[in-house]
């Protein structure tokens, strides 16, 4: 076991840590009585004189990424941490964040709100970005990451879009062994196996009831062979998405299980109306292009381009 010095040490430097990482994110500086008197406060600590000090900084200043640096003029140490983020990195962080699709717009905000209060930033706005999160994004994504770690199956209930664009579980009880989560098009999806040789992947926002088990997971080499590794890269390629063009009005009927895949490409605002007889007609401004031609022939038989004769003339061809 170790001994009483060596676990009085580890507390001291993690107690010593967290008081150094709180005055980086707040008043920047702090002097050598104050270190001391904020640790003498846990007796359990032990005596933190000058010489302790010098030798507890010089650790953490080794394994961390914290910085002190004495400053005469304050008689004071102010800290500061190595590789800081600038503004521009930071703009690129929280725009992906923005742009992100998985999460609500509450759960953006918070964490867009922990990002620049760390960076001492000025805020940026979170606003017209699609949401199609239902909430406890994070939290899933934390039992996902736990259950891919101990090697275990996850349990949960699948969901998909109704005509009201609210979600309504459509498969109980889905048992997958968890592989990979990946972030595609500004969606995170979990990628595992089901059921029989193939992979299978999911999309965080429609998972819903969510709870780690004890089942051990399938061993992946089971399905790609023992000694292949899983090509992340050729997986994802096969799921595509609509991008840019020109706008115009475009109308087109599809069989009704196709309203996950169209409220996936654009939105859940996107105009749709209900025919009854098994099919919808998607009916708004949307871009025109190869892409757009691509995605619809992809549907087969299951679209049929009403407007404009252009695109529906493409189609034909």
């Amino acid at each position: 076991m170790p001994s009483l010095d060596l676990d009085l040490t580890r507390t001291r430097l993690l107690e010593l840590y967290k008081l150094l990482s709180e005055v980086s994110l707040t008043k920047k500086s702090i002097t050598l009585g104050e270190i001391k008197e904020k640790l003498n406060d846990h007796g359990e600590l032990g005596s933190f004189d000058r010489r302790t000090f010098y030798r507890d900084l010089s650790l953490l200043s080794d394994i961390t990424n914290l910085k002190l640096e004495y400053s005469p003029k304050i008689r004071a140490y102010k800290v500061e941490r190595h590789e800081k983020l600038n503004e521009a990195e930071l703009t690129v962080i929280v725009n992906a964040i923005l742009a992100a699709r998985f999460d609500t717009e509450a759960e953006t905000r918070s964490l867009v709100k922990k990002i620049y209060n760390f960076a001492n930033l000025p805020k940026m706005k979170v606003a017209n970005r699609v949401k199609l999160g239902a909430g406890k994004s994070f939290e899933k994504i934390g039992i996902i990451q736990n259950a891919i770690n101990r090697q275990t199956k996850v349990l949960f209930d699948y969901q998909k879009y109704n005509f009201d664009k609210n979600y309504e579980v459509t498969r109980k009880d889905c048992l997958v062994s968890p592989y990979k989560l990946v972030w595609h098009n500004d969606k995170i999806y979990l990628i595992g196996n089901f059921g029989g040789n193939v992979f299978s992947h999911y999309r965080i926002e429609r998972i819903c009831n969510l709870r780690e088990t004890d089942e051990p997971q399938k061993n992946i080499s089971d399905i790609i062979g023992y000694g292949r590794t899983f090509d992340e890269a050729e997986y994802l390629r096969k799921m595509t998405e609509l991008s840019s063009g020109e706008v115009g009005r475009v109308v087109i009927k599809f069989q009704e299980d196709c309203l996950g895949e169209v409220i996936d490409a654009f939105g859940n605002k996107v105009r749709v109306k209900n025919n009854k007889d098994g099919t919808f007609t998607l009916d708004d401004e949307i871009f025109i292009n190869k892409k757009l031609i691509r995605w619809v022939l992809g549907f087969g038989k299951s679209a049929e381009v009403i407007a404009p004769n252009k695109l529906r003339e493409e189609i034909q061809i």
